[in-house]
């Protein structure tokens, strides 16, 4: 059994560099306000979501990649015993659409 992390790792990578490049956006309405004739200004701070979006997203990275090299330890090992009645039931939940149900 092989696994490739690779098309993961550049997703966890993408997102992180979209992350970083819209952790602030400013909008200026223009409207005026109150009809005083100055104009209001909302002002939105993304910077603390898309820090933890982006330590979650490499969190789980981390954990599917340790994950990955424990199992593939254990199937080198011939430690890897899959039960096949589990197997069997996520195969058929998955044709059935009732997968984690």
């Amino acid at each position: 059994m092989r696994v490739d992390e690779s098309t993961l790792t550049d997703q966890v990578s993408s997102t992180a560099s979209r992350a970083a490049e819209s952790q602030r956006v400013q909008v200026d309405t223009g409207a005026p306000s109150g009809g005083s004739g100055s104009s209001a200004s909302d002002r939105v701070d993304l910077s603390s979501l898309a820090g933890r979006i982006s330590q979650a997203m490499q969190s789980l990275s981390n954990q599917s990649s340790q994950r990955t090299n424990q199992l593939q330890k254990d199937y080198q090992a011939g430690r890897y015993q899959p039960d096949p009645q589990q197997i069997s039931r996520a195969m058929v939940g998955e044709l059935s659409g009732t997968a984690g149900s």
